[in-house]
């Protein structure tokens, strides 16, 4: 298993990339490779934050997944919500 810190931007003005809220968690998985599919799949797997209580989704229901960037410790992407509303994940490779 490996920890990832997982962080979520709600952003309102996307041309301008105005954050509303960000939220981050640090969450375990099974290696950063699978955590890369999951996203790229647009799978929705709920998991516990391994500090503080902050359940969530890797990719909300109904959601796809665009900007898909990463390497082997990084990951960004944007989250696009069936009504239209946008967000970008940011995940960290922590251990």
């Amino acid at each position: 298993m490996v920890k990832i810190i997982e962080t979520n931007l709600s952003i309102m003005d996307w041309d301008g990339e105005v954050i509303a809220d960000h939220q981050s968690r640090v969450i375990e998985v099974s290696s950063w490779q699978d955590f890369i599919v999951e996203i790229k799949e647009a799978k929705t797997v709920e998991r516990p934050s391994v500090i503080g209580s902050m359940h969530g989704n890797s990719v909300p229901r109904e959601c796809r997944v665009d900007n898909l960037q990463y390497d082997e410790k990084h990951l960004s992407c944007d989250i696009i919500y069936g009504n239209g509303v946008k967000s970008k994940k940011l995940a960290y490779l922590a251990g």
